[in-house]
């Protein structure tokens, strides 16, 4: 938790200075861009990276590696070739064509963040945690650093994507290069009869995992598309950047504790069959840790956002007020969710995602039907998002029951 909250506060340190040097607009379109990438990415592995952690057997684990690297790299090539063909079309669909340009950077930033997640699973399994946030504290500062120096050089968006696409290479840099000290002789070489092996094992990764990875990005991610499809960039600025400042230190806490809790939990279904005490466990640590912070919050945001942001980004700090009942019930389910596919029960999880996206559909649907102003819809997808993870923690503990 501390070196994924240094990694974290790095970010939050520094984003006085970033929503300085960049406009509410300009961060719009880069969360646009983002938007797409979270998305595209959860096809490119065929979700085979969650599988790393279940094989008892180190070959079975290490092919399955393999098997999400090499798919994330077939991906990100026939990407490129669609990208070339289509670009200019893309983005007048996407009624943005400043982001027509920056397209091309989507092919890199799914091939870097296909491996970066293999290597982070194959860590994982191995409980080398200090490696991966290590990696994070060197992503972080590449990231700040670059977007700094970039927006001093008045680069506009571009700044804002080629200083994270940096800041990714960074980690799975050196990811690589741990791996290369540590793993370079006794790991084991790519096997395709084992892949293939791997391939069907698992297939009910890509099958379920992928339309509910779908899904659920599709649920956080579409809603910076329609933004900027039915209102503006600079609506879509404050969204987003609302849901990054926030949800940044959250997850110092949510994702440390995930880590290891899936590691726990795997361990325990592996020796007694359950994980009932690791679930219970962790799932009061979450409440606890959250619920005082989270009420000060929601009467301080927005004096908040615009005091350390500027006065542009009050907006911002007013959809942060709406969004703390979702974000608080987010908190502890994305912690807890790793128990969809240790006990294989992907389906479930693909089906909630599903209901998920429904939800935020409908409400983008009710917004324009009755034609909302921006905030309206604000709050329309809170309580879309409430339902959702609060469906999800209940059927959460009903699986851990069983």
């Amino acid at each position: 938790m501390t070196g994924t909250g240094m990694a974290q506060t790095i970010t939050i340190l520094f984003s006085p200075i970033l929503t300085r040097l960049f406009t509410p607009e300009e961060f719009g379109i880069f969360y646009l861009f983002s938007a797409l990438a979270d998305i595209l990415v959860i096809f490119a592995t065929g979700r085979y990276e969650l599988a790393i952690l279940i094989p008892k057997d180190e070959k079975d684990a290490a092919n399955t590696f393999w098997t999400a690297g090499f798919l994330s790299t077939v991906f990100s090539v026939l990407l490129f070739i669609f990208i070339y063909a289509f670009n200019i079309k893309i983005g007048t669909w996407l009624r943005e064509p400043k982001i027509s340009t920056w397209l091309y950077f989507l092919p890199p930033f799914i091939l870097i963040r296909g491996w970066m997640v293999s290597f982070h699973y194959w860590y994982n399994r191995h409980k080398r945690f200090k490696i991966i946030t290590g990696s994070k504290i060197a992503e972080s500062s590449t990231n700040v650093g670059s977007r700094i120096g970039l927006g001093v050089l008045n680069l506009g968006t571009g700044g804002l994507i080629i200083g994270t696409l940096l800041g990714r290479l960074t980690t799975l840099l050196t990811y690589v290069y741990f791996f290369l000290k540590k793993n370079k002789e006794d790991f084991p070489k790519p096997d395709k009869a084992a892949i293939k092996l791997q391939l069907q094992r698992f297939k009910s990764f890509p099958k379920n995992m992928v339309p509910a990875g779908f899904f659920n990005a599709s649920s956080t991610q579409l809603p910076n598309i329609l933004i900027n499809f039915f209102y503006t960039a600079t609506v879509v600025g404050h969204y987003g950047f609302m849901n990054r400042i926030v949800r940044t230190p959250l997850s110092v806490i949510g994702r440390s504790f995930e880590e290891v809790f899936k590691q726990k939990a795997s361990e325990e279904l592996q020796q007694i069959g359950h994980c009932k005490n690791i679930f219970y466990k962790t799932l009061k640590r979450l409440f606890a840790i959250a619920i005082i912070p989270f009420i000060i919050f929601y009467f301080a945001s927005p004096v908040l956002f615009e005091l350390v942001f500027g006065e542009k980004w009050l907006v911002a700090g007013q959809y942060a007020q709406i969004f703390t009942i979702p974000l608080f019930l987010n908190f502890i389910a994305s912690s807890l969710s790793s128990i969809f596919y240790l006990k294989e029960k992907t389906q479930i999880y693909s089906r909630l995602s599903f209901l998920q996206l429904s939800l935020v559909i409908f409400a983008f649907l009710l917004s324009q039907h009755y034609d909302l102003e921006s905030k309206l819809l604000i709050y329309l997808l809170a309580i879309s998002y409430t339902i959702s993870y609060s469906l999800m923690i209940f059927i959460l503990v009903k699986i851990v029951e069983d």
